[in-house]
């Protein structure tokens, strides 16, 4: 049973909205395990994706820890994770996202999110964790095409609505 539940959980911690958890460091004995990146190429600037993407992380209430947009990396913070099932499953656990974004051309752009759990147990042995991954890749995949869709919103947009007085 745990083994259903757990993946819900953890996918609710990294995209749902909600009340936010805590910003928390974990402890340095804890082992981190960074899940693999999901990529995506965008047609749009760098700088815009830049932008967009860490609004779209602000809308599931994470933190920014730190941002370099010449590198074009952002850090979240660590989030403790605070639902009962993963508490059960994994004990004290940590989840924090970074996205690098990737100029290719003056308008073609690569983002690139992973996401990374910090806890004191051994991941790849725990029977969840292959569930629990496998929804990772699906919320990390929708927030991908959350940044793409806000973009191409942009594009879209009525460029006369934006100013003063228009209707």
């Amino acid at each position: 049973m745990a083994r259903l539940l757990l993946p819900l959980s953890l996918a609710a911690l990294l995209l749902a909205p909600g009340a936010p958890a805590a910003a928390a460091e974990p402890r340095a004995d804890m082992k981190v395990h960074a899940a693999a990146a999901q990529t995506d190429t965008l047609d749009v600037s760098w700088r815009e994706v830049y932008r967009v993407a860490m609004i779209e992380m602000a809308k599931d209430e994470w933190t920014i820890q730190r941002s370099d947009s010449v590198s074009g990396r952002f850090v979240t913070q660590w989030k403790k994770v605070e639902h009962p099932l993963s508490k059960l499953v994994f004990g004290e656990l940590y989840a924090r996202c970074v996205v690098d974004v990737k100029p290719l051309s003056d308008t073609t752009t690569e983002i690139n999110f992973r996401g990374g759990l910090a806890g004191s147990g051994n991941f790849d042995r725990n029977p969840a964790f292959g569930s629990a991954l496998t929804v990772y890749y699906k919320a990390a995949e929708r927030w991908v095409v959350r940044v793409r869709t806000s973009l191409a919103a942009m594009a879209t947009a009525d460029p006369a609505a934006a100013l003063p007085g228009a209707r």
